[in-house]
């Protein structure tokens, strides 16, 4: 599968199981470098076939084995500002060109090892079981087949490498030619810095956990209170960062000063009966209740999110709750696209370049309006002041079936995943509408129509 994303903001579009999701949960998990995020349900059905056909074979062959493993391919577009960015992944230093590659591949440390440690555990197995009372009759022992033992060791088995990718070793289509090796980053941490120094990966789920206020759910709150408590972690990560606000700790200070005579006022009756009972005894000092404004959870402690409707003393205030889901999408995701964005900027002199953002689904709950609002927003919520043509960028891309994200942006981010079925098993094609080149009436009609088809689903 190849796919080209536009430098600020891609759509993919396609029918359900298409591979739109599959493709941006591959991005994420290889460019994260942790073993742990993979299970043996990543691998093709078409590779647990293979697997378990080595796994039946005789040992002969184990020494020649190839064990199937997963590969991703990232290509950069650089200027020559920017190659000292990218030197750690320069083929050779006579490179010329536009176009660096480092490739990502999670495959076993070693075929033959993996293939013996199998054969020797299953042996081992059968034997225990052939001595039970009554023999192993239809019981068979683990692993019973090859993919079996992976799904229990595939962390102990597997690793990560990384290579430099040489782009004259590939043709147009960014297909390697036969025979080329590329050169191999190192040790895995080395190529996992390298690679964590180009690119941050971040991703906004289409499950986004807005339920009903009505929810009897024992799994959390209602829909307002998962927004205020999104508002809450903001505020914590972002706006609590400004100590030298002197205004807002003035405000502070004040409610703190307030409160505090409140509370002695309201616990005045109570503290003198305390008092009488000659508690809490040495020299008998007297009690005061205070209270602990902390600036930095503020947010947490009993805030939530209202909305007012009217102006002035006109004004309504209704509670989050009174919202439509719609509208609460909207604000949740532009707090975390935010959040995302800040915590990237933090990273200061260790930030990578690239800021690429996974947006799924943002048409749930939104009304067609509400919809078209977001798409043609969203770039400008990541624009930094001062980031403006520099170095560092950040790069959009959404899925969605949504017809009318699709009409607001145009056909030219488009990617559109089309299903294949060979030999018995799902391929995807990705067309890239951006170099879509009309041709025959017949051609333009059957893409249209398969389009449709796919945001009718």
């Amino acid at each position: 599968m190849h796919v080209e994303l536009a430098a600020d903001i891609s759509i993919f579009v396609g029918a359900n199981n298409s591979g739109k999701t599959s493709a941006t949960q591959a991005i994420q998990m290889l460019i994260s470098g942790s073993k742990e995020r993979f299970s043996l349900y990543d691998l093709s059905s078409h590779t647990w076939k293979l697997l378990n056909e080595l796994g039946a074979a005789t040992a002969v062959g184990d020494a020649t084995a190839q064990i199937p493993h997963i590969t991703l391919d990232l290509w950069f577009e650089v200027t020559a500002s920017d190659l000292y960015l990218v030197i750690p992944i320069l083929p050779s230093s006579a490179w010329q060109g536009t176009q660096v590659g480092i490739r990502v591949e999670f495959g076993a440390r070693s075929a033959f090892e993996l293939l013996q440690r199998f054969r020797k555990l299953r042996s081992e197995a059968e034997i225990r079981a052939a001595a039970l009372e009554g023999g192993a009759g239809n019981y068979i022992p683990w692993p019973k087949s090859l993919t079996d033992y992976l799904q229990k060791e595939l962390h102990n088995e597997f690793e990560f490498r990384y290579y430099v990718l040489d782009r004259a070793k590939f043709d147009d289509n960014l297909s390697e030619v036969d025979g080329y090796a590329p050169a191999s980053i190192g040790g895995a941490t080395s190529g996992a810095a390298v690679l964590k120094s180009l690119v941050r990966v971040d991703c906004l789920n289409a499950q986004r956990h807005l339920a009903d206020p009505s929810s009897t759910s024992t799994s959390g709150g209602g829909r307002s209170e998962d927004l205020s408590r999104r508002l809450s972690r903001f505020y914590q990560r972002n706006l609590a960062q400004r100590e030298e606000d002197h205004r807002a700790l003035k405000a502070l200070f004040e409610s703190e000063v307030g409160l505090n005579e409140h509370l002695a006022d309201v616990f005045a009756p109570t503290l003198k009966r305390i008092a009488t009972l000659g508690y809490p005894g040495l020299n008998n000092p007297k009690l005061k209740i205070k209270s602990a404004i902390n600036p930095t959870s503020i947010m947490s402690q009993d805030t939530s999110v209202h909305y007012v409707l009217g102006d002035g003393a006109e004004a309504v205030v209704l509670p989050d709750s009174y919202n439509g889901l719609g509208f609460k999408n909207l604000i949740y995701m532009v707090v975390e696209i935010l959040d995302l964005q800040a915590k990237w900027v933090e990273e200061n002199e260790d930030r990578p370049p690239l800021h690429l953002i996974f947006i799924e689904e943002p048409e749930s709950h939104l009304h067609t309006q509400l919809q078209q609002v977001f798409i043609r927003n969203v770039l400008g919520l990541l624009k930094i002041e001062g980031d403006v043509g520099g170095v560092f960028s950040s790069q959009v891309v959404i899925t969605t079936h949504s017809p009318h994200i699709l009409y607001e942006r145009g056909f030219t981010p488009i990617r559109y995943f089309r299903r294949h079925i060979k030999e018995g098993d799902q391929t995807t094609e990705v067309l890239n509408l951006s170099s879509f080149q009309k041709g025959a009436q017949p051609q333009g009609s059957r893409f249209s129509a398969e389009v449709s088809e796919a945001n009718s689903l």
